[in-house]
């Protein structure tokens, strides 16, 4: 055991590789930090608020009654590294829930599903059985990313058997050879995933066609509110989409590239069109979300700032802005196993100090925002910076964030050589090269986030 200089804190090691932190006037324990075998590590509230490395949140199991489930089940509620910080400087989190208020999932199986098919069109069913705390969202993944999320919300005609499961089809398209199926079910109110279940299906049809990229790319430069304006977010967008061309020019069956930089098809409702138009795609396509503009996190929850965007009230910005939620849903229920997306939030200078000062007091972070919609769509996330950190701008003409990914498109991530430039290879470039350039260009820090979910691919040929 040890004290802290002052007297006030006590942290106590164990010979299990975990340590307590301890208030000493209260006797009340702050946090756990735990270290596995592995390398990985998470440090845990006694509420269930945590942070981790990024597979560190696996090895820790949370026991309901008989069930055993994965701290991992609550991340989209509980990974709050904002919130762990929060305890350890002695804030209180009184009034937030806790593990032990969360209403636990249904329990998911797959049944009355095939394990081969000819077809590319692919039937699965899904059986639900509540355990106290409703059904809300059902997310499907193929070959490591979702491909359906479905909330439930369109569901009219609801099969159930004599001990009161639900039953749910879907339709899904296959890869050809062998799929891997994964299921999950959310309680209600999507604050904890069930354990999930999976399935391996062999497709037999032959596909004779090369995949198709398909990429949105967005740059919002003029906004409803003036004083949002920025200044590189539409050079940004077209950078983006002639570097994407380029590199992938014979590299797949078709490129097609639809870019939005007209206030008028930025606005929310213009992006929300424009993404629901990719839902036919092929599961072997890729697809490549590109964003330029401004985001924020009010309220626990990641807000992209569209053109329609004027006042920046949490109430407006839940009726204005695009959110995490409405961004997470779209994205996923894009049918391609191979997604990207890049996300350059400018924060400008001239949002002004009252925007500065809201980003940085409005609790979960945009690094963490990003790490959880990068693991809820099953998409490798490259985004421009935190919330606490400046979007650097002004180099070459573009934001230093995009012109480093589109450097590494062109061909500088691809270290080994192979000839061809792989989401990988990228964000490790992305995450080496925007803190280097901004240190000996700006003499400043920036530091993107880099979150790797779902499988890595080649998103161009290096010319």
């Amino acid at each position: 055991m040890t004290f802290s200089p002052d007297g006030t804190r006590l942290l106590s090691e164990s010979s299990d590789q975990s340590a307590r932190l301890w208030d000493i006037t209260t006797g009340k324990e702050l946090a756990r930090f735990i270290n596995f075998t592995d390398g990985e590590w998470i440090a845990i509230t006694p509420e269930g608020y945590y942070n981790a490395s990024p597979n560190g949140d696996r090895h820790l199991n949370v026991r309901v009654g008989s069930s055993v489930y994965g701290i991992e089940n609550y991340r989209e509620a509980f990974f709050r590294p904002d919130l762990v910080k929060l305890a350890l400087s002695g804030g209180s989190l009184q009034g937030y829930r806790t593990l032990a208020d969360v209403k636990q999932p249904p329990k998911v199986s797959i049944v009355q599903t095939p394990t081969s098919s000819s077809a590319e069109d692919f039937k699965l069913t899904l059986r639900l059985e509540e355990q106290g705390g409703g059904i809300g969202d059902v997310r499907l993944f193929l070959n490591g990313s979702v491909v359906i999320l479905d909330n439930g919300r369109g569901l009219k005609v609801v099969e159930k058997d004599d001990k009161g499961a639900t039953y749910r089809s879907y339709t899904l398209k296959l890869s050809t050879g062998s799929n891997t199926i994964r299921a999950v079910a959310f309680n209600a109110d999507n604050s904890m995933q069930s354990n999930e279940t999976s399935y391996q299906v062999t497709a037999g049809f032959t596909s004779t066609r090369k995949p198709t990229m398909h990429a949105l790319v967005i740059g919002i430069q003029e906004f409803r509110n003036p004083k949002l304006t920025l200044k590189y977010t539409v050079a940004d967008a077209n950078l983006f989409a002639e570097t994407l061309r380029r590199g992938a020019a014979g590299l797949f069956e078709q490129v097609q590239i639809t870019t939005l930089t007209a206030r008028e098809a930025t606005t929310r409702d213009g992006i929300i069109n424009a993404l629901q138009r990719f839902k036919t795609i092929n599961p072997d396509d890729l697809f490549i979300l590109y964003i330029a503009s401004h985001g924020t996190v009010d309220d626990g929850e990641y807000f992209m700032i569209t053109s329609n965007v004027g006042a920046l009230s949490t109430q407006r910005l839940k009726s204005d802005a695009l959110s995490q939620v409405q961004l997470k849903e779209l994205v996923a229920n894009i049918p391609s196993t191979k997604k990207l997306i890049v996300i350059d939030t400018c924060n400008a200078a001239a949002l002004g100090d009252a925007m500065q000062v809201a980003m940085l007091t409005r609790g979960m972070s945009e690094d963490t925002a990003m790490k959880v919609l990068s693991r809820a769509v099953g998409s490798t996330i490259l985004s421009a910076s935190t919330s606490v950190q400046e979007a650097l701008e002004g180099y070459q003409g573009h934001g230093l964030f995009t012109w480093a990914v589109t450097q590494g498109m062109l061909g500088k991530a691809d270290k080994g050589g192979s000839g061809f430039v792989k989401t990988t290879d990228l964000a490790a470039y992305v995450e080496d090269e925007v803190p280097n350039l901004a240190e000996r260009i700006f003499k400043r820090s920036q530091f993107p986030t880099v979150s790797i979910s779902g499988q890595g691919f080649p998103v161009g040929r290096v010319r």
